[in-house]
């Protein structure tokens, strides 16, 4: 984000602060010192050990220009204290680029994930999602050993898979315009749990394909699909119903 002409302080970016005080240091261990930096470096030193991150080790020993000119006389030539400095700094601006993720807060575990954070987990999950239908649908096309056509239900499910990975690719273009509770969104997203719903109801006498959808839409009910959780507690009675039978 560009300065402001004027700005205090206070008013720098992490990395506008973490440069500016690295360029006073690099021009004083050239020899190029003027006034306005050693009247600066203070002020800007001050700010920056409050700020919530490590200071390079430079900037905490040398309170001062003068100390810092002090101690860089004794690295080699210019190019190799400047070096110095920029190996000090550089784990510092990687660290504001990719900053830690907090630790978690037990206290918020059963609050409500934030609309960002929603938007990041349904934007990881659906391309996992679209690829489990692409395997479904190869599977499922694959002809019978004895060259018998598919069987209705598998082509009805084909059909819904189809149209669901469709929806899933439209799905996906409107998040990454950062779209979420607008209509389109929510459209799509009932869609594409209808059409899952769809084609797990086609599968539910082929053992397997049906346990594949169910997962499928395990997938679909993280990504907080509208009408998911209700159907997987019937996939589930289903799937047990059918796994006792066959231990009769």
């Amino acid at each position: 984000m560009a300065r402001r002409a004027g700005a205090s302080v206070k008013q720098l970016t992490d990395a506008d602060l973490l440069a500016r005080v690295q360029s006073i240091l690099i021009n004083a261990a050239e020899g190029r010192r003027n006034v306005g930096d050693d009247s600066q470096y203070n002020n800007l030193r001050k700010e920056l050990k409050r700020r919530p991150f490590s200071a390079p080790a430079l900037v905490s020993t040398h309170p001062t220009v003068d100390s810092f000119v002090a101690y860089i006389r004794g690295v080699g030539d210019k190019p190799e204290r400047v070096a110095r400095i920029r190996a000090e700094f550089d784990p510092v601006f990687r660290s504001l680029e990719t900053p830690e993720e907090p630790p978690i807060d037990a206290s918020a575990w059963g609050a409500p994930p934030s609309e960002a954070s929603r938007l990041r987990r349904v934007k990881s999950l659906l391309p996992l999602a679209q690829a489990a239908v692409e395997s479904m649908i190869t599977t499922l096309s694959e002809p019978n050993p004895n060259n018998a056509p598919i069987l209705e239900e598998r082509a009805e499910a084909i059909e819904h898979l189809r149209n669901l990975h469709r929806t899933l690719g439209e799905l996906l273009s409107v998040l990454d315009a950062g779209q979420f509770r607008e209509g389109p969104a929510q459209r799509l997203l009932s869609e594409a749990a209808g059409y899952a719903k769809r084609a797990a109801r086609s599968l539910r006498d082929d053992p397997m394909p049906y346990l594949a959808s169910a997962l499928l839409l395990g997938i679909f009910e993280a990504c907080d699909l509208p009408g998911i959780a209700a159907y997987l507690v019937g996939i589930t009675q289903n799937i047990k119903k059918h796994s006792g039978k066959a231990d009769e």
